[in-house]
């Protein structure tokens, strides 16, 4: 890896700043085209009722209503998902409240929301079930015919039955994690437009624009050539928009009207129809000997998927591979079940099942710590993963685990500083840490792939073609540094196009901290591809060898010496109706010989993040409110390409790791209504984050990455809650086994 680069690590202002910061961005609501109808849904307003009957009547009477559409009105697919259970548009049943049931399509808003208030739906009102360890049982009503049980992932190795008898020490502890939402500035919306030639374009704020559109073209029974998917600027989405429900029933409204259709939810639409953190409950079983080597590991886990399967399957077999976190526990058994009940549906978020798993083993690491009477550092530096162990999925891990040890040695100095601090008058002053690892990668046996295209300009400039929409996170900058990087030109000299399905190849969906490794690497490769269909060029031009032409940093020299610009050759080229263009493809690796095939699809994962987190807290001991002041992030995400970018990644990730740790619930009201609005809901604002936030990067290169590059966007998130509840624990004594934690649960366990 070069060490001297031009633009890799350095802190550059990502090119829309200026526009997010002025208000000037276009994101899809801002959209306004002449003469767009305006879509309301009609949702709802049980966990779990038979439809008996829609009236349109009045409201079709409504001044200004161009349409009301059901699911009998969808001409393709009714039903969406990786696991399509999901249907558009309710048919016949609806599963949880918030479930869109009709469609209303008026010439403006005011009058699509009268329409939809006179429509009436008849409802037969059945029993829900809402917990998940309910929902196994024999008597509870059933969420879909084929039961309640959506997906079971198990793994194991070893023998756990010797591994406890050899123990000195056996312990058992339930840990339990809320609902939360992604809670993005941005609520989901979509605007769709039909075309007199039978095609559609929709513009979306997605996270994977390729998968809606071959979801949209199964809905409106099209070829997926006829259907055009544009993103525009997108307000964040941590997971939750891995959803292509508004984009589908957008489309639907555009196709069955002719005409141009904006769907916006609100607030309290976003809380109650789509995808939440899943709520999990986690049982484990831990068996260690006196000086602290853990030799066995049961887990048991419910995960509560909701009243849809989105991506719960996928977010349960990566819980069950964190479990054990960054530990080599050479027996282990573990089982997990994804539970379909009448909740709004889980799907993606930030961290995909790894922030539940690791409060439970980073909670328990310390209480096993404290029942040998050993230091919390020292019981994870006997345990902790090094090169060559062997995961409990049987994956052999490599060099990408060498930088574990550097961060717990620093994160043990930091705890030590963090206790010299003394405790502000009247309170109790607590440190705690956690470790985390993340995978990287859809996992084994997944199409992991990433395609996009670079082409020169006439101008000397570089487009990126980016087959992949940036969600806020900085994909576009980190893809216009690997580039310029690779073809020594200055970073303004790279721009990227806008995200468009008809010109851009297909990147796959941004999520599983895979985007910087794979268009990194993309990157890298189209610019060499660039490079020698340049040199082609040129030559042909020229009329000169190719072999005797050299490129560096924006400049062709030839055999003589004389050297110019690229711009000299693109845009002769351009002028002959010809450009130079290059694509540019990258793959996750799974290699067969070293990757477990025993597992289901998506598991095992093979590369991995590592990172520490050290939190300092001051307790009111009497009325139990927690005063996070301090948070040290130590990240290890390989050799940084972007230094502001990653700094801000991980700064939002522990932040929403704050709000996991002490504030957010989407909780069931005595009224029997979900939680929607942030009246209810907390979030952490500036005044919740930590006096001294500090982000320490140890910079351990992963060995086939772009410039050494790996992931980081999930990981931040992992180690914050169960290091802020070790710190509450070594202040008050008191051990918080149920996130969030709340003044009520401490003064109700010191009690």
């Amino acid at each position: 890896m070069a060490t001297n680069t031009l633009v890799i690590g350095k802190p550059e202002i990502r090119k829309d700043a200026a526009s997010k910061a002025t208000g000037k961005a276009q994101y899809t609501a801002d959209l306004k085209p002449e003469q767009a109808a305006y879509a309301v849904l009609v949702r709802s307003p049980h966990h779990h009722a038979d439809i008996l009957s829609i009236n349109k009547t009045l409201a079709l009477q409504h001044p200004g209503v161009i349409s009301i559409i059901t699911a009998e009105d969808i001409p393709g697919l009714k039903t969406f998902g990786i696991i399509p259970d999901q249907p558009a548009l309710a048919i016949d049943e609806v599963r949880h409240i918030g479930e869109p049931v009709v469609l209303v399509i008026a010439k403006d808003k005011d009058s699509a929301q009268l329409a939809a208030s006179k429509i009436v739906v008849e409802y037969k009102k059945l029993e829900a079930v809402l917990d998940p360890i309910e929902a196994l049982g024999n008597a509870s009503p059933l969420v879909h015919p084929s039961g309640n049980l959506l997906s079971q992932f198990n793994i194991e190795i070893g023998d756990t039955n010797l591994g406890y008898s050899n123990a000195d020490v056996v312990f058992e502890e339930t840990f339990t994690t809320q609902r939360v939402a992604p809670a993005y500035m941005e609520m989901e919306t979509s605007l769709a437009s039909y075309h007199p030639d039978g095609t559609i374009r929709v513009w979306v704020s997605s996270q994977e624009p390729f998968f809606d559109r071959a979801r949209i073209a199964a809905a409106l029974n099209l070829e997926v050539e006829k259907v055009q998917v544009l993103s525009t600027v997108i307000g964040g989405a941590f997971g939750g928009k891995e959803d292509s429900s508004l984009a589908i029933i957008a489309a639907i409204a555009a196709w069955s009207t002719k005409g141009t259709v904006r769907l916006v939810n609100d607030r309290r639409e976003s809380f109650t129809a789509h995808p939440k953190r899943h709520p999990a409950t986690i049982h484990l079983k831990i068996g260690a000997k006196h000086d602290g080597t853990i030799v066995a590991l049961d887990g048991k886990v419910w995960l509560n998927t909701g009243a849809y399967a989105s991506y719960g399957p996928a977010v349960g077999s990566l819980l069950t591979e964190m479990v054990t976190g960054p530990y080599n526990i050479p027996n282990v058994n573990i089982e997990t079940k994804v539970v379909y009940t009448h909740s709004p549906y889980s799907g993606a978020m930030r961290g995909f099942g790894s922030p539940q798993a690791h409060f439970a083993i980073e909670s328990a690491m310390d209480m096993l710590a404290a029942r040998l009477k050993m230091d919390a550092v020292e019981i994870r530096r006997k345990n902790i993963l090094h090169s060559d162990d062997i995961l409990p999925t049987r994956v052999q891990i490599n060099e990408t685990a060498l930088g574990l040890e550097p961060i717990l040695q620093q994160a043990a100095s930091t705890a030590e500083r963090l206790r010299k601090i003394k405790p502000s008058p009247g309170k109790r002053s607590g440190v705690g840490l956690a470790l985390a690892m993340q995978s990287m990668g859809l996992g084994n046996k997944v199409p992991d792939n990433s395609s996009h295209r670079l082409e020169w300009l006439p101008d000397g400039r570089v487009l990126i073609h980016l087959g992949a929409p940036d969600l806020g996170q900085g994909l576009v900058t980190v893809a216009e540094q690997i580039t310029a990087e690779t073809l020594g030109l200055p970073f303004e000299q790279v721009i990227s196009s806008p995200f468009n399905t008809h010109t851009v190849p297909d990147g796959g969906a941004v999520c599983a901290s895979r985007m910087t490794y794979l268009v990194g690497n993309a990157m890298i490769a189209g610019a060499r591809l660039l490079i020698q269909e340049l040199l082609e060029k040129a030559a042909a031009l020229l009329e000169q060898p190719k072999d005797k032409l050299t490129y560096a940093r924006g400049r062709i020299t030839l055999p003589d010496g004389n050297s110019f610009s690229v711009s000299e050759f693109a845009s002769r080229v351009a002028e002959q109706g010809n450009s130079i263009q290059a694509g540019a493809l990258a793959s996750f690796p799974y290699p067969d010989k070293s990757t477990p095939q025993h597992l289901p699809i998506g598991m095992p994962h093979v590369k991995f993040m590592f990172a520490a987190q050290v939190a300092r807290v001051e307790v009111d001991a009497e009325l139990g409110i927690v005063e996070l002041t301090d948070l040290v992030a130590i990240h290890d995400p390989g050799k940084v390409i972007n230094r502001l970018g990653a700094e801000g990644q991980i700064e939002g990730g522990v932040v929403m790791g704050i709000g996991y740790a002490l504030f957010e619930e989407m909780n069931l009201k005595s009224n029997g209504q979900w939680i929607n609005s942030f009246t209810e809901y907390l979030l952490p604002t500036s005044l919740d984050v930590p006096a001294n936030l500090e982000i320490q990067m140890l910079e351990y290169p992963e060995f086939d990455g772009p410039y050494g590059a790996k992931g980081l966007a999930e990981i931040c998130t992992v180690p914050t809650a169960p290091a802020i509840a070790n710190a509450v624990y070594n202040a008050v004594g008191v051990r918080v086994k149920d996130l969030p934690i709340t003044p009520e649960k401490l003064y109700q366990a010191r009690s």
